[in-house]
């Protein structure tokens, strides 16, 4: 556990290093939800791509990877700090939504957002983030942001292209089971998601170590 700790710290301080390029993206997600109102998810969409894809990226090109591959941990470790730091990332994408949402209903200014209920917006920023964590960061972490550049970057912009449509139509949609069960359906669902990743990414991962 310890290992994982340490592993997390290290790719924040990793995150911190981007804090330019971070501050820049989440800047342009805050103008792009103001312009459009439905894009309002679109800047903790931005804040998942850069602690995602770019930080793989700067990672590389900083030989941080030698770095980790020299220290005492497991190659189970390594990856299990990458999905728990997607994670934690998540639910800072979710807040920083979710503020930025509730800021523009005070100010009022925009019809479209005060009538778009809060567990849409979390939602929506919640299905970016597993996108992120199931699809995007495994093949960033296989592939690498050298050899799989094209594909990392069509993967990080068709969530966000999408995160307009899914704040748009979630709140049409009618079900009618109790939320308590669609709440546990769609916890087991993202779980047996993130399983199958996480176990798939550690088979890859410690295939292409022993080849390497």
């Amino acid at each position: 556990m310890k290992n994982i700790v340490n592993l997390i710290k290290l790719q924040y301080n990793s995150l911190f290093a981007l804090k330019r390029s971070l501050l820049i993206l989440v800047l342009m997600g805050i103008f792009f939800a103001t312009v459009q109102p439905f894009m309002i998810v679109f800047a903790g969409a931005m804040f998942l791509m850069v602690s995602c894809y770019s930080l793989v990226f700067y990672e590389e090109r900083s030989k941080m990877n030698y770095l980790i591959y020299s220290l005492p941990v497991t190659t189970n470790e390594y990856i299990l700090s990458k999905y728990i730091f997607g994670f934690i990332n998540t639910l800072i994408s979710i807040l920083i939504s979710v503020i930025l949402a509730s800021i523009v209903k005070i100010l009022g200014y925009s019809s479209e957002v005060s009538s778009m209920p809060i567990y849409a917006i979390s939602l929506s920023t919640l299905a970016i983030g597993l996108f992120f964590l199931s699809v995007v960061q495994p093949a960033a972490l296989v592939l690498g942001s050298e050899k799989g550049r094209y594909v990392l970057v069509l993967l990080s912009v068709l969530p966000l292209t999408f995160s307009t449509s899914l704040v748009q139509y979630l709140p049409e949609i009618n079900l009618t089971l109790n939320p308590t069960i669609i709440g546990i359906l769609l916890t087991l669902v993202a779980i047996t998601i993130l399983l199958t990743s996480y176990f798939i990414t550690c088979n890859i991962f410690s295939k292409k170590e022993i080849s390497y």
